[in-house]
């Protein structure tokens, strides 16, 4: 037991050096999905946002409160994904509308960065 536990920070060591960059790879995407909308004409609280994997739903609620704007970027998307989105108009009794026309949008995979090559 005294070997094992000897050794044991090398291989903690060892494995965050081979996962760490994994894990740094999925963590940097700075991916997101802005959505915009026009404003009612009636007397609104804001508006939720629904998204869906796919077309038609279903879909789930994205939003924590409210939004009052006219936009909404989703930053919890992944690269290589499409998602498929609605919104809801909140009045100021707190009940939504039915759903708006669906919109779509593709993640960019991002291409590989630092290529290089020597000709001799």
């Amino acid at each position: 037991m005294k070997r094992i536990l000897k050794w044991f920070p090398l291989f903690i060591l060892l494995a965050l050096i081979l996962i760490y960059p994994m894990l740094n790879l999925y963590a940097q995407t700075g991916h997101r999905v802005t959505l915009t909308w026009d404003a009612s004409t009636d007397t609104v609280a804001g508006y939720n946002v629904y998204r869906g994997a796919t077309s038609g739903g279903p879909y789930t609620k994205q939003n924590s409160s409210v939004v009052t704007g006219l936009t909404y970027s989703d930053t919890s998307v992944a690269a290589g994904t499409t998602y498929f989105y609605v919104a809801r108009l909140v009045g100021t009794g707190g009940i939504e509308s039915a759903n708006s026309n669906q919109a779509s949008a593709t993640v960019p995979i991002n291409p590989p960065t630092g290529l290089g090559a020597t000709a001799q």
